[in-house]
């Protein structure tokens, strides 16, 4: 007589990392032993779209009256990522409980949709980790710096276009066109920060770190594609003393693709009826790099002590970020949208030293066009030789549309 397999609860739980929703939801129904594991699965993570008008035709208003009828349910959820296009108060989410929540995403458009008030509720107040897309004013930006126990916090300011100056004391900031304060020290435990904009130079980025530097661990700075590089008058000065202000701050980052010589020639070419020469072309790329007034103090950056992860774009470095590489270090991003890597003998030489200089060095990262990958062959192969990872991630073309960074932390 055979026994029937029965499988612990264990083996259930990772045989539910290779299903999907609606696997979930048919394996829920197959046995009572599977049901726990399944619905825990299936209501860990959940989207709501709240499109105003169209919201009923969307499933998040069935999925809110299952989690009324069954309160158990409640409890499992982690993570919960809202899509709205309108400011309504979302009451429902008063039905989850202080810190259940680890992971909270709130993506609004247009973006007077953004609704400060939502953050305020007892659940989101209590998350580690929230993705805010659409804080485009200052009340929206003064309530995500206002969750006491949030860790890790992902801003995308890439609409933002409010001058914003620090003011005194240095834990304030302020924004004068709206007149409106943002105390940054309501989010003590905040150690990861990551922020979407334009131009590197923007304002708000130095009003933040005002604020925040003493007490960050991580600091990950996104600049949207096609951007133009520009720390133009005190700003790199500015950021450089609130790194050095980071006694902490062991990982910078400044990732994605702005326009590259190659881009730049390229738009150029399109907008005419000829092409231009070679010749007009460089001059008017020279004239193009004056008017950015890039300066490359990610050399300087490399230099805080305390520092063991660097992202770079190019144009923000030169050969001496590699001459002069703290013993810190261990790990360098790099950003790739030009037909040659033009610091790779200066990088070569430093693999090339990394055991007999006693260096901490171990993995370098190449983000680029797929078909780029065979320009970093001689890199990859001197990684090997001496023991360090050699990584490349793939970027999808047109680099205007790009996974350009990995995630920074996940709960």
């Amino acid at each position: 007589m055979s026994t029937a397999l029965r499988i612990n609860e264990d083996i259930l739980h990772e045989l539910m990392l290779y299903m999907g929703p609606v696997q979930y939801a048919t394996a829920a129904l197959v046995a009572r032993r599977w049901t726990p594991p399944a619905q825990k699965a299936l209501y860990r993570s959940i989207t709501f779209r709240v499109y105003g008008e169209s919201e009923l035709e969307s499933p998040g208003p069935q999925l809110v009256e299952t989690l009324k009828r069954h309160s158990h349910l409640r409890a499992l959820v982690r993570q919960i990522s809202i899509h709205a296009s309108t400011s309504q108060e979302l009451d429902w989410m008063d039905m989850f409980p202080e810190e259940s929540l680890r992971n909270f995403t709130y993506i609004c458009w247009p973006r007077n949709a953004f609704s400060p008030a939502l953050l305020q509720k007892d659940a989101i107040r209590t998350v580690p980790h929230l993705t805010a897309h659409g804080p485009m004013d200052a009340a929206g930006l003064q309530a995500c710096f206002e969750l006491p126990l949030m860790e890790t916090l992902e801003l995308d300011l890439s609409d933002w276009d409010l001058r914003i100056a620090s003011s005194r004391p240095p834990m304030r900031m302020v924004l004068p066109t709206l007149d409106v304060t943002v105390d940054a020290s309501r989010a003590r435990n905040l150690e990861h920060l990551y922020v979407h904009i334009q131009c590197i130079c923007q304002p708000i980025v130095i009003a933040i770190l005002a604020a925040l530097a003493h007490q960050l661990r991580s600091l990950h700075i996104h600049v949207s594609p096609g951007a133009k590089l520009d720390s133009r008058g005190s700003w790199a000065k500015e950021f450089i003393g609130h790194v050095r202000r980071g006694a902490n701050l062991t990982r910078v980052v400044f990732s994605g693709f702005p326009e590259s010589h190659a881009a730049f020639s390229a738009r150029n070419i399109a907008q005419q009826t000829h092409p231009y020469s070679q010749a007009a072309l460089s001059a008017r790329w020279q004239q193009w790099e004056r008017t950015q007034q890039v300066q490359p103090f990610l050399n300087v950056i490399a230099q805080q002590s305390a520092l063991e992860h660097l992202g770079c774009i190019d144009g923000l470095y030169t050969e001496e970020l590699f001459r002069t590489l703290p013993h810190t270090m261990r790990a360098l991003d790099f950003y790739v949208d030009e037909e040659t890597f033009g610091c790779e003998g200066a990088l070569l030489d430093l693999l090339g030293r990394v055991e007999k200089d006693g260096l901490f060095l171990r993995r370098v990262t190449f983000f680029a066009a797929e078909e780029r990958r065979t320009l970093f062959g001689a890199i990859e192969a001197a990684c090997k030789e001496n023991g360090v990872d050699f990584v490349f991630f793939p970027v999808v073309t047109p680099l205007n549309n790009p996974p350009t960074r990995p995630p920074i932390a996940w709960d």
